[in-house]
């Protein structure tokens, strides 16, 4: 993904891509499938309930600012 200031070819730093295009639900689930953890497993790395990442993974709920920023720091190494 890349857009055009003032002739000059700008590419957004940070994730890839395809990172980007997928929501913070689908990146969660990815990295939890990834990593071979559980539900309860992952909710324990992440400093939450698990109940709070079941509500997250199936897009009931979403993460308030700064626990997002957290998250999306943990998931995306």
């Amino acid at each position: 993904m890349s857009f055009q200031t003032r002739g000059k070819r700008v590419r957004p730093k940070g994730r890839s891509a395809a990172a980007r295009m997928k929501s913070l639900r689908e990146r969660l689930y990815d990295w939890r499938k990834e990593n071979d953890l559980s539900q309860s497993e992952a909710a324990l790395k992440l400093k939450i309930s698990k109940r709070t990442l079941q509500e997250w993974e199936h897009g009931r709920a979403e993460p308030r600012h700064l626990a997002r920023d957290v998250i999306t720091a943990v998931i995306d190494r």
